[in-house]
């Protein structure tokens, strides 16, 4: 294969042994959501369980079937409340822990359970700001009646999920003191709430806080969070070849939309790849407050100010993206490079982007 992402196992076992140090005694589940964060879900999940991980978790049914069909044994979360019965039945039919976030759903699966004669693990999601799945705040006499009316279910945790851990302590541990609260208000009624759960991969490297029975760690463990400071690093890089190599006169333009003219003569070496591959592609500004609006603004100033473009490595060296990036090809800048036909280039590239079409190659 010319483009291959290649993922480095002993950067993900050294990056597990950074998490396992970081969480001390709290219980690891490993999210292997999004295809295993990019990396294939069932190697990766295969990988950490020869690594000694004994949880993980997920958002797709479908997810937990794969998994158990490769021969993982441990215990799966699923992560999504869904009050869909076909879901349900294939959950609890696998020996998935479901997530419970509302008095609806919990009543479904509890029917389900009835039907199948079991009594499914259940975590019960609490909401303290995500605002997706999870009892509300105010909704604690619907949580307790889970409890005391829905006998099929096995209630063995609560948790919450934390969405601005990565950004304001304040409003975190805000999050955490309500969530407890709901906690303290289920021992207060007579029933064991189980394993208590909170922490995400930011809250686990960024917070120094009491992290509960268990941690939910899924982006760290790839070696991608949003702030500097741990000892994490990134498992995979994309590796292609240079298949062209051609030199354009002063005045040329490269690209669609014809954004970067050449001042003088440049050498350039051509990629087979692409948007379609994931090179160049980040999440979009989906979000329109004024502050947002400004932060925007900011960022791509300092881009400006700074230069700061798109480079790939060729030998080692950085080679930089010259016009828009292209949906399958790529065209550099090798002037000042020694550079050859074939020529393996590394490109910066997030495995949660990456094409399915993309070998991910496991480096022994």
């Amino acid at each position: 294969m010319v483009t291959e992402f290649h993922i480095k196992r002993d950067a993900i076992l050294s990056n597990l042994e950074v998490v396992r140090e970081r969480a001390g005694d709290a219980h690891l589940f490993v999210v292997v959501k999004g295809n295993g964060y990019g990396l294939g879900l069932v190697p990766y999940a295969c990988l950490l369980q020869e690594a000694g991980v004994t949880a993980f978790a997920v958002t797709e049914p479908e997810d937990v079937i794969a998994l158990r069909e490769a021969g993982i044994t441990g215990e799966i979360l699923m992560l999504r409340s869904t009050a869909l019965p076909e879901e349900l039945k294939v959950l609890i039919q696998n020996s998935a822990i479901l997530t419970i976030g509302s008095h609806e759903t919990a009543v479904v699966a509890n029917g389900i359970a009835e039907q199948l004669g079991v009594s499914p693990e259940v975590h019960l999601k609490v909401d303290t700001g995500m605002g997706r799945y999870g009892f509300g705040l105010q909704e604690t006499d619907q949580l307790l009646s889970v409890f005391s009316y829905l006998s099929s279910l096995h209630i063995t945790g609560m948790y919450t999920h934390l969405n601005r851990a990565f950004s304001s302590r304040k409003q975190t541990l805000a999050q955490i003191a309500a969530f407890r609260g709901v906690v303290q208000a289920v021992r207060d009624a007579g029933f064991d709430p189980g394993m208590i759960h909170f922490a995400n991969s930011s809250a686990l490297f960024r917070l120094h806080i009491d992290l509960g029975d268990a941690v939910r760690i899924g982006s760290a463990l790839i070696g991608r969070l949003p702030f500097h400071g741990h000892k994490l690093t990134r498992v995979g890089t994309l590796e292609t070849r240079v298949c062209e190599l051609r030199w354009l006169p002063r005045g040329a333009t490269v690209g669609y939309g014809g954004v970067y003219h050449a001042k003088h003569p440049v050498r350039i070496a051509i990629l087979p790849v692409g948007y379609h591959h994931g090179f160049g592609v980040e999440k979009i500004r989906d979000t329109y407050r004024f502050r947002d609006g400004l932060l925007y603004l900011a960022q791509d100033l300092k881009r400006t100010l700074t230069h700061e473009r798109l480079t790939v490595l060729i030998g080692g060296k950085p080679a930089r993206v010259l016009g828009h990036v292209g949906m399958l090809h790529t065209v550099c800048d090798v002037t000042d490079l020694a550079c050859e036909i074939g020529d393996t280039a590394e490109v910066p590239i997030s495995p949660l982007y990456l094409s399915p079409e993309v070998s991910r190659v496991y480096d022994a």
